[in-house]
């Protein structure tokens, strides 16, 4: 422990509660509570808090007897589940098909920190959007690929891929029916894509609706503190005072005081910048640039603000007062933050955990730009027809529809362009005129699209491909153009604002974005291609001797790229492991060291020494990552030029090569689409078990815990951010138990949970914070989303928090392989937050005590561990007295539900 850290005052008999908050996987509130009966106080079967069913009104009894499991000065502990959030009922399986889009947001919040380049902040936000965009209309694509090319264009036009397939039969253009012409076929078939982006327009409505749509508190709607409770200052919790106006630990963001209840409700005037109005709509001028300066004098000296994409303002200028600053808080690019500078970080914003307005806007503008992509393909053959027929009136309406085709494309493309999100301010407004028009103008295009299609032409036969191999390549190279740019961006970004713990450089939102690229490829190309060697039968797709010419050539060779790919990652896969049989080695002597008094066990040693080794690995994902990046944007430059070049599958392109390139080619391609079809049968598998399984699905919602931590900033089809409900959910707690009561809180979480509470911690007003204490363990805050996500849980923004908190103790293992350090030294009377490292396991060998062996723990069960109850005792016994308040005898038990789940 640190030296600086104060000794414990003597312990308060009062009031005191500990929420607890679980991570990822999920956990039962009776196994967080250690009880089998429970009662649910507040919240519904998606998300709440529970507690024993002996503590339900256990703070309006404060003379109650101690029981045998917990002294009367241990606080009532609370339960807060989440875990249905994102692995509750079947439909959850539906999210995989999303997958890509979820990779695809977290990219738009990977970008490095810094400020003084609004222009490319920006930039940076509407690459993202663009590549959400492209995500889109290559899912589409694939659809109508799948509905329109395959089956209504190539199997119903050729007789003998009809004929073996009797559902298909009243399309076949050997009956001579009324569907039997391309353009009908190709209105029909154009229903199935239609109703995919239909469905997943109705998934992101309503998600919304269910996940999202809780207002984060503010002003106006937090309780007000408990009688007696004064706006929070560093001097007022026994910290000494550092000086200056900005060391009051008001809410984040606001100025040097806090209005009469200590709340923050984002105007100006609560913020510092009194008499200054907002800036244009959704956004106001930062703190720390000249025109935000109080008559008092700047508020927030060094105060750098992540601002949102769209903010025109952009951060403290460096000709502002406070000069020139980085993003993680520091004076310079390299150098640590000034001492007694705060940092305003962007999750503390009240509008942070509400994007309402921008995801409305995407929601429109992505399902038009799907209505659209399906209506292009419809008219773009007929159109093709016609001008080659010569028949003036259908040319004419072709071009004119394909003309509105394009306006409409545009105009989609401008409204992802124009607008980020806006988080300064809660802004519940929406651009009803985008929100309602555009989607169904783009539907009304595709009826018109079909009507015109679906007109008679005798003389009109379905042969070859639909030009799709042009799409696809024309939407794989504006990808990897795209994340190019977003590269080029983010590196500017974080030149100006080197921190060594930030991963890749600043380039890992390009790299996931590429990932995500690369995943839509993968799901596209293994759709079509299973597809297609259903309809073919026993023919090989591309290859010329099956029933139809089989799907664009270009899938064929991004198929052929993934054995090359997969062997090519062999090589730092191999690397990793000989590195950490070679670091298991070297650490069985500190191993040993670490347990003085026990008897050495070359087993024992060597099985600890391997779970610390093996731990290491996720520090070494942003290297693997990089290496998967350039070989994927390199092998899939290549696969574009192969297949413009040649216009052939691999195989039948270097059928004349020398035999050992050919023979390469040909096991490159079989073994490319039989593991991309394998891929499509495991994800489709998992899928379906998933619908059905509650197991199965709660493995999955791992998956989503990590993912969907994050609002949708670039996708609004990306499965709902879980924390939008659950930031507002933890805030309203400990701001609503505190109010009733005056007592005393520790939020306590683990892994995910204390993402969670540092959140919703960031969102409570001073005088709510001031009663509150931190506790995590196994936390990731700092080892990943301090370096994936530097702009928003970086250095300086957990250094702010931590002096904004009375508390804050961090417990993590050298076993654990997601939690832990966070790296904040002591300050300002304050201990550093982390303890010293965790003994995993607790005990080496046996003891009279510990008969049997203990296990490893890694990861998990640190409340098991004795350090934690010591840990919790000291931070309540650090947070102020609580306040004595009369209990009303007429009013009912505090929040509860009166129904119990045990």
């Amino acid at each position: 422990m640190s030296p600086a850290s104060p000794d414990p005052v003597p312990r308060r008999v009062g009031a005191a509660l500990e929420l607890l908050v679980h991570g990822v996987g999920g956990a039962t509130p009776q196994d967080m509570l250690g009880d089998p009966r429970t009662v649910r106080i507040t919240g519904d079967a998606t998300a709440a808090v529970y507690r024993r069913t002996d503590d339900a009104d256990a703070e309006h009894r404060p003379d109650r007897e101690p029981d045998r499991d917990r002294d009367r000065d241990e606080p009532i502990p609370e339960a807060y589940c989440w875990s249905n959030l994102t692995s509750g009922n079947g439909a959850r399986a539906l999210w995989l098909l999303l997958l890509p889009f979820m990779v695809v947001n977290l990219a738009h919040w990977m970008r490095p920190a810094t400020t003084g380049r609004p222009r490319t902040l920006r930039l940076y936000g509407m690459l993202v959007r663009l590549i959400a965009l492209s995500l889109t209309v290559l899912l589409t694509a694939a659809a109508c690929e799948v509905a329109l090319d395959l089956t209504a264009w190539q199997c119903a036009g050729s007789a003998r891929c009809s004929g073996d397939s009797s559902w298909i039969g009243f399309l076949s253009a050997a009956n001579d029916g009324w569907w039997s012409q391309p353009g009908r076929r190709l209105s029909l078939a154009a229903l199935l894509p239609a109703a995919l982006v239909g469905l997943l327009w109705y998934l992101s409505n309503r998600t919304w609706s269910a996940y999202e749509a809780q207002r984060p508190p503010n002003a106006t709607t937090l309780p007000a503190p408990a009688e007696g409770t004064a706006p929070a200052r560093i001097e007022d919790s026994g910290a000494p005072a550092r000086g200056g106006p900005s060391l009051v630990a008001g809410p984040v963001g606001s100025g040097p005081r806090d209005g009469p209840t200590g709340a923050y409700d984002g105007s100006p005037a609560a913020s510092g910048r009194s008499g200054t109005p907002a800036g244009p709509e959704g956004t106001d001028t930062p703190a720390g640039s000249p025109s935000g300066d109080s008559p008092a004098g700047p508020a927030h000296h060094g105060s750098p603000v992540v601002p949102a994409d769209d903010d025109p303002a952009g951060p403290a200028s460096d000709d502002s007062p406070a000069g020139p600053t980085s993003g993680d808080g520091s004076a310079s690019g390299d150098g640590p933050a000034a001492t007694g500078s705060t940092v305003r970080p962007a999750l503390g914003r009240p509008g942070f955990w509400y994007g309402r307005r921008l995801v409305a806007r995407l929601r429109a503008a992505h399902t038009a730009a799907g209505f659209l992509a399906i209506a292009a393909a419809v008219t773009g053959a007929a159109a093709r027809h016609d001008r080659s027929a010569d028949v003036r009136a259908l040319e004419t309406i072709g071009w004119v529809l394909e003309a509105a085709l394009v306006l409409a494309g545009v105009f989609v493309v401008a409204v992802v362009l124009r607008r980020g999100r806006s988080e300064k301010v809660l802004d519940n407004r929406i651009d009803r005129a985008v929100v309602s028009w555009l989607p169904c103008a783009s539907l009304v295009l595709l009826a018109v699209a079909t009507v015109y299609a679906s007109w008679s032409r005798p003389g009109w036969a379905s042969q070859g491909t639909l030009p799709g191999d042009v799409a696809f390549r024309v939407i794989t190279l504006a990808q990897g153009a795209l994340v190019v740019v977003l590269a080029v961006a983010a590196h500017l970004l974080h030149r100006r604002a080197r921190h060594g713990r930030t991963v890749m450089r600043g380039l890992g939102g390009p790299a996931v974005a590429l990932l995500a690229c690369a995943l839509g490829g993968v799901m596209t190309g293994g759709l079509a291609q299973r597809v297609a060697d259903w309809l073919d039968g026993s023919g090989t797709p591309g290859e010329g001797e099956g029933a139809i010419p089989g799907p664009p050539v270009l899938l064929s060779w991004q198929a052929s790229v993934i054995p090359v790919l997969l062997l090519l990652l062999l090589v730092p896969l191999c690397v990793l492991g000989v590195r950490t049989w070679r670091t298991a080695r070297a650490l069985g002597d500190r191993v040993e060291q670490d347990y003085p008094d026990e008897q050495p066990d070359e087993v024992r040693t060597r099985r600890i020494a391997g779970t610390r080794a093996r731990a290491g690995l996720t520090d070494a994902a942003p290297a693997v990552l990089g290496i998967v990046c350039i070989a994927t944007l390199l092998l899939g430059a290549g696969a574009v030029a192969g297949a413009w070049l040649s216009a052939e599958v691999p195989g039948e392109a270097f059928d004349r090569a020398h035999p050992v390139v050919e023979a390469a080619a040909d096991v490159a391609q079989a073994l490319g689409s039989w593991l991309i079809g394998l891929g499509f049968i495991l994800f489709v598998t998992w899928g379906r078990r998933a619908y059905r399984d509650a197991s199965a699905r709660r493995t999955i919602g791992i998956l989503w815990d990590v993912g969907t931590f994050w609002p949708r900033a670039a996708h609004p089809f990306a499965p709902p951010c879980y924390a939008e409900r659950a930031v507002p959910d933890l805030t309203w707690r400990m701001a609503s138990w505190t109010s009733t009561t005056g007592g005393r809180l520790v939020i306590s979480g683990h892994s995910q949970g204390s993402v969670l509470a540092a959140a919703a911690v960031w969102q409570l007003p001073s005088a709510t914070r001031r009663r509150v204490a931190l506790l995590t363990y196994g936390s990731p805050l700092e080892r990943l989303y301090g370096r994936w996500f530097p702009a928003y849980f970086g250095a300086a923004q957990l250094r702010g928090l931590h002096r904004e908190l009375h508390c804050w103790r961090n417990l993590w293992r050298h076993t654990d392989p997601i939690g832990g350090p966070v790296r904040l030294p002591a300050e300002d009377g304050k201990p550093e937050v982390d303890r010293e490292a965790l003994r995993d396991p607790v005990v080496y060998g046996r003891t009279d005590t510990h008969p049997l062996p203990e296990p490893v723990l890694g990861h998990s069960d640190y409340q098991a561990d004795p350090a934690f109850a010591g840990e919790r005792r000291t931070l309540l016994e650090r947070l102020p007295p609580a306040l004595p308040r009369q209990r009303d005898e007429t009013a009912p038990v505090h929040g509860s539900s009166g129904r119990s789940s045990g």
